[in-house]
């Protein structure tokens, strides 16, 4: 009887996610707290901008006397879209780090297991939405729906094959 290994998502637990190791920080989330501070204080300001300006601008009836408090309301848009755009850098930059982390043990895990015969495979397997085209017997393609077609098929089709099965 044979075991089988534990399953890859628990590679998020060993990955190394803001300098981390801790499996609480690790799956909570890919922001820290002192990110959402961040995100926070440069929302708060850019709002306390904003509303700054309303106030210059208002009850001025003439358009260059409205022109220092519409400057300051623009001021604060940036300060809060600047914010939310490092928000969403850092969150993007962790999700890609866990992504490479789980790839990495995937590969090492694919990689360890026993060789079997080399079976010469004619048609290659992929799903629907797939970049990439693999071995019926790649790891990506495991339970999932696929259709088996040529190579050139699935080249003509824009797919590349697969880093891991290498077909």
């Amino acid at each position: 009887m044979t075991t089988r290994p534990a399953p890859v998502t628990t590679v998020f637990a060993r990955s190394v996610v803001h300098g981390t190791t801790d499996r609480a920080n690790t799956l909570a989330g890919p922001w820290r707290l002192g990110d959402a501070m961040s995100l926070l204080t440069l929302n708060a300001v850019g709002v306390a901008l904003v509303i700054t300006g309303w106030y210059v601008a208002a009850g001025r009836l003439l358009f260059h006397d409205q022109v220092p408090g519409a400057n300051v309301a623009i001021a604060g848009i940036i300060v809060a879209g600047a914010g939310n755009g490092v928000w969403l850098l850092t969150g993007r930059r962790a999700v890609g780090m866990r992504r490479n982390a789980v790839g990495a043990a995937v590969e090492e895990r694919y990689r360890s297991r026993p060789l079997r015969p080399a079976v010469v495979a004619t048609t290659l397997v992929a799903a629907k939405g797939m970049t990439r085209y693999h071995r019926p017997d790649c790891v990506f393609v495991a339970e999932r729906r696929v259709t088996a077609n040529k190579r050139e098929t699935h080249e003509s089709r824009g797919r590349k094959p697969c880093g891991v099965c290498r077909p």
